[in-house]
């Protein structure tokens, strides 16, 4: 793989940021409220499996929109990037 084609981090927490961040409509406040929460991949996914869609509906924010959740609507679309197994989906 060429270098540059996808961000990488410092170490496994920032390039769990950066792969979160690489998602539609996921900025570093929301990024930040799920990676503290979930670490890393695998306790996300654990996550999505025990709650199902909603797991991040009442995350949080960090930074100035500290007071609001990330909602259901972020939560879903990161669960079907997760959790969907269709290899022909569209949705990052």
């Amino acid at each position: 793989m060429e270098s540059g084609q996808f961000k990488t981090g410092k170490d496994k927490h920032d390039t769990f940021l950066c792969m979160l961040q690489e998602n539609v409509r996921i900025t570093p406040t929301i990024a930040h409220a799920v990676a503290r929460k979930y670490p890393n991949v695998n306790k996300l996914v654990e996550a999505m499996e025990t709650i199902g869609p909603l797991a991040l509906e009442k995350l949080k924010k960090d930074g100035e929109d500290a007071e609001k959740n990330i909602g259901p609507v972020i939560s879903k679309r990161l669960y079907k990037v997760f959790m969907d197994l269709d290899p022909m989906t569209a949705d990052i």
